[in-house]
């Protein structure tokens, strides 16, 4: 059971990172066209308005650039947890396996 809920975690992972790096590629394009928009308006109330929403979308920006490193230090974290306990398992697998019997095996 702890293989397969990992692979489906590893696999939500992956697929929230697409997400986050398809949202990005969004919203690096619009900012853009907001920065050429602004540029293009005489009118600096509108100017100021279109550059307040270039300034959040860089702001979101930012903030889906931290939560990918969060995931991705996440993803790390997990990935040694699970190699750890797999040694671990290995190890207790080993010392049963080295000629020692339960209590029914007593001779």
């Amino acid at each position: 059971m702890g293989k397969a809920s990992g692979q489906t975690q590893l696999e939500r992972a992956e697929k929230t990172l697409l997400a986050i790096k398809e949202f990005k590629r969004y919203l690096q394009g619009v900012e853009k066209d907001l920065s050429q928009m602004s540029k293009k308006f005489s009118s600096k109330e509108i100017a100021h308005g279109v550059g307040f929403a270039a300034t959040g979308i860089h702001e979101a920006l930012t903030y889906l650039d931290i939560v990918r490193k969060v995931i991705e230090k996440t993803e790390r974290i997990v990935a040694k947890k699970n190699i750890v306990s797999g040694d671990r398992i290995s190890e207790l697998d080993e010392s049963q396996s080295d000629g020692r019997t339960g209590i029914s095996g007593t001779a």
